[in-house]
């Protein structure tokens, strides 16, 4: 959903960082996937809370990934490519079973078949 900038004086090398807010814990697991997958340690904030959307005030509910201050401008590297694909990438339609799916997703999430370029 958005980008968050850390510039406060006081944070260290190692104390977690907010990198990204993300619309809901599917984007967040997303983002957290290919962080950890260019080996940059990540921790997604508030993915319990989802749960309790209505019940608590929605700002509360905000899922967020974080990563050391350390490796903040590498994980924004991977972000910007993130944004990048998921702007320019249309969604797909499973060939299998007729199900949207976002661009983002190689699989589809409702039956598993793999995206293939007719998928488009």
């Amino acid at each position: 959903m958005q980008n968050t900038n850390n510039s406060q004086s006081n944070v260290t090398s190692f104390d977690w960082v907010t990198l990204y807010n993300a619309e809901n814990s599917l984007e967040a697991n997303i983002i957290k996937g290919l962080i950890l997958n260019a080996g940059i340690e990540c921790q997604i904030k508030g993915e319990i809370l989802q749960g309790a959307m209505g019940e608590i005030p929605f700002e509360q509910t905000q899922v967020s990934v974080q990563v050391y201050a350390i490796k903040e401008r590498h994980a924004r590297e991977i972000l910007v490519n993130y944004q990048q694909v998921k702007q320019s990438a249309p969604d797909w339609v499973c060939p299998n079973c007729n199900e949207h799916n976002g661009s983002t997703f190689d699989f589809c999430w409702s039956c598993g078949t793999l995206k293939n370029d007719k998928s488009e």
